[in-house]
């Protein structure tokens, strides 16, 4: 049992990325997002009523408390009463007319979110459905997941904000994050063919969702659809607008007054996404994206300050969502060590420790052989065989009892075999053999680096994610490298797995480490040994082709 648990919760961090198809990722997406949607041509009529509550108890204080109800008969015709302290709404759309009663000045964009997720959890989703032809994809157990970057910019500076969405494996949506919309959903419900989430987690502080009723419509007042014959000027609206169109109206914000960082880079870009009222304050600040968090705060509270004239649409003031992006310089507090940055650790470790990865590699043959519990439960002796001839031709193969796992290189041809029961603990058995992740698939600013010692050896700590005030790590959100005064990468962390490198040998200039030791939750998991380390001998180029099964690195956590 132990050594599966390792392998699946490895999983997560060494999914394989792929660009998207484009067309049949397209329909895929169509028909998880419209399984889920209820506001769309077909859906039978209905009655919804849900209530809104702070997902978690130290959330409890943020009145984030509320309640939505909507009737519904078609895409053109329904009405909604939304409601929370200091707000209520009641909205009737018929045919092409529209009207709102509002009591307080701001729809709180928490609640308004959660109000058109209920009944259509991809919003602006022809639009969603563009950006899955380039996205990339990744499987994670079952899970598809689509990611893109939308970019923010103040006019001088540009800065990445991830964007995405989840399909499980049984086909159905299982959240989407875009500007200005974002949820997980969960606890489907039949209904009529539609399967709609009863439960919807969203927004930060996060809000929870429930749906306590979602029924056939029923009998409702002749008159409950149609609006007031009074016109309705004052229509409440939120508008998705650029940040360069935003900055337009930019009254007062900027220049800040950044504080010492002792970690992180002193040099960066940070951004958020914000909402702003029709008045032009700002009334919602999301989380800071920043090349150094540490600067986060004081970003996120100079932009609670900034203030704008009013947004107007069609002459008419509306609610904005936007994003703000900001540069910062700053300098380590005075007596503060200085370390180099995460890549260069990385980097200096790779060529230390991996032939393949030296200044002036030498053509070898690594033969390695493990001892693994195998999905039959039984533990079995396994092997590996890395051949090296350069960088672009090797290829790197593990096997245990009818499994095989290989990853080849030809020339600018990429393969991965995988193949039997255990290929994902082979998988990982490569990854454990080649652990530093690849500079392009992490945020340097993620990582916060400090000297620690191991068994008494002087080691630098190279981690991102939490740990306790203990120092102890989050099994699910942990990584650490640490590295001897060499340079040599002596032990690592990630997902619950431990692993410990010991038996450091010469070649080529190159520290290669014999023996490796996996341990997941403290538990011997699986013990490797490198058996032979020889300079290769003559080869036919055919051994670094896998014809049919030719692959495409992108975003993966592996190098090789």
């Amino acid at each position: 049992m132990q050594i599966t648990r390792l392998v699946l919760t490895s999983l997560a961090f060494l999914s394989i990325s792929l660009p998207s198809s484009g067309a049949d990722d397209v329909q895929f997406v169509r028909r998880a997002v419209e399984k889920s949607t209820l506001n769309q041509p077909g859906t039978k009529p209905f009655h919804l009523k849900a209530t809104v509550a702070p997902s978690f108890e130290r959330d409890k204080g943020s009145n984030r408390n509320g309640e939505v109800e909507i009737w519904w008969v078609s895409p053109i015709e329904w009405r909604r009463d939304v409601r929370c302290s200091g707000f209520h709404q009641v909205a009737i759309v018929n045919g092409g007319k529209e009207w709102q009663k509002n009591e307080g000045d701001y729809f709180p964009d928490w609640l308004r979110n959660i109000a058109v997720v209920l009944v259509e959890p991809v919003p602006h989703v022809d639009d969603v459905l563009q950006k899955i032809r380039s996205a990339n994809t990744t499987t994670i157990q079952g899970r598809k997941h689509f990611s893109w970057v939308t970019m923010a910019s103040n006019g001088t500076v540009h800065k990445g904000i991830g964007a995405g969405l989840y399909v499980a494996q049984n086909g159905l949506l299982e959240s989407s994050s875009t500007l200005g919309s974002s949820a997980w959903l969960r606890e489907f419900k039949d209904f009529h063919g539609r399967k709609a989430p009863t439960k919807i987690d969203a927004g930060s502080p996060q809000v929870t969702a429930t749906v306590l009723t979602l029924e056939d419509l029923g009998s409702v007042p002749a008159d409950f659809f149609v609006a007031p014959p009074e016109p309705n000027s004052d229509l409440m609206r939120t508008e998705i607008v650029s940040e360069i169109d935003l900055r337009k109206n930019l009254i007062s914000g900027e220049p800040v007054e950044w504080p010492s960082a002792k970690d992180g880079p002193l040099q960066g870009l940070l951004c958020a996404e914000i909402v702003v009222d029709r008045t032009g304050n700002v009334r919602d600040v999301g989380s800071v994206l920043s090349d150094n968090p540490a600067l986060s705060e004081t970003a996120s509270k100079a932009i609670w300050a900034f203030h704008f004239k009013p947004y107007a649409v069609n002459g008419q003031p509306v609610q904005v969502i936007s994003t703000i992006t900001m540069a910062f310089k700053t300098a380590r507090p005075p007596g503060t060590e200085s370390f180099e940055a995460a890549a260069a650790y990385f980097e200096r470790g790779r060529k230390t420790d991996f032939p393949a990865a030296a200044e002036k590699p030498t053509p070898y043959v690594l033969r390695a052989s493990f001892q693994a519990r195998t999905k039959a439960g039984d533990v079995e002796k396994g092997a590996y065989v890395d051949t090296f001839k350069n960088v672009e031709e090797w290829r790197r193969e593990a096997t245990i009892g009818k499994s095989r796992f290989v990853r080849a290189q030809h020339g600018e041809k990429r393969y991965l075999l995988a193949e039997g029961p255990d290929a994902p603990l082979l998988r990982l058995v490569l990854t454990i053999l080649e652990p530093i992740p690849a500079l392009d698939t992490f945020v340097e600013s993620d990582w916060r680096i400090k000297r620690d010692t191991l068994a008494s050896v002087p080691t630098i700590r190279v981690a991102s994610g939490h740990e306790s005030e203990k120092g102890e790590p989050d099994p699910e959100h942990f990584r650490g490298y640490w590295f001897d005064e060499a340079g040599n990468l002596i032990q690592t962390y990630s997902t619950s797995l431990e692993t410990r490198r010991a038996d450091f040998v010469e070649f080529s200039g190159v520290n290669v480490a014999r023996k490796i030791q996996a341990f997941n939750a403290g538990k011997l998991a699986l013990l490797l040994q490198v058996d032979e380390l020889s300079p290769l001998g003559p080869i036919s180029d055919k051994d670094f082709e896998l014809k049919g099964h030719e692959w495409k690195r992108q975003f993966t956590a592996e190098v090789r």
